[in-house]
């Protein structure tokens, strides 16, 4: 009985030591910005952690045009900032998640039908601070070939369509599938519901 109590102790420890550790993390510290305030171009974009893509999304409705110069849009997280997120549930302070626009192509090799990625066009880095922003996320947009972007100014339309149709936190996550495992348990149950689904 005494080596019983003393396995659970150990384990409810181990659990609560968890639990601080996940609560602990309030932030990350990878962003880095000038002199002057403007966002540096993260090097290590190919380290990324994909979480969503999409070909010729639109918020507005229409049909599917392919000759209208559509686009890949690729979504990846930092990986500091997600691992804090698969921790904690949150997107913490510091979080970085990038939308890479590239363009679509046909009949490129042996392709015959549909689409392939094409070259690189720009870059949206979605950038939380909630010390700095009033909706806790901003954008910083990098154009092919930049090295430094600058904060977008505020108030901006971004800002309010993420705030008013993200699904969490300003974050678009109903299309992100791959981390809806690790969305709070409320977040899940509404993105299951049909209303979200159509």
């Amino acid at each position: 009985m005494k080596q019983t109590l003393v396995v659970l102790t150990v384990a409810l420890l181990a659990c609560a030591g968890l639990a601080a550790s996940a609560a602990e993390i309030k932030a990350v510290d990878v962003a880095r910005f000038d002199p002057h305030g403007q966002l540096v171009l993260p090097e290590d974009f190919d380290d990324w952690v994909f979480i969503g893509t999409s070909l010729g999304m639109g918020y507005a409705q229409g049909e599917f045009d392919p000759d209208a110069g559509n686009m890949f849009q690729v979504v990846r997280m930092e990986p500091t900032a997600y691992r804090a997120f698969v921790e904690t549930g949150r997107f913490v302070d510091g979080s970085m998640i990038a939308l890479h626009f590239f363009g679509s192509q046909s009949h490129v090799s042996i392709n015959r039908t549909g689409f392939v990625m094409g070259g690189l066009h720009m870059a949206e880095i979605h950038y939380k601070d909630s010390r700095r922003f009033p909706d806790g996320f901003n954008f910083y947009t990098f154009n092919s070939g930049d090295a430094l972007a600058e904060e977008v100014a505020l108030p901006n339309d971004c800002v309010a369509c993420h705030k008013r149709d993200g699904a969490y936190d300003g974050v678009f996550v109903q299309f992100y599938p791959t981390i809806h495992d690790h969305l709070p348990a409320e977040i899940r149950a509404r993105l299951a519901e049909p209303a979200m689904q159509h």
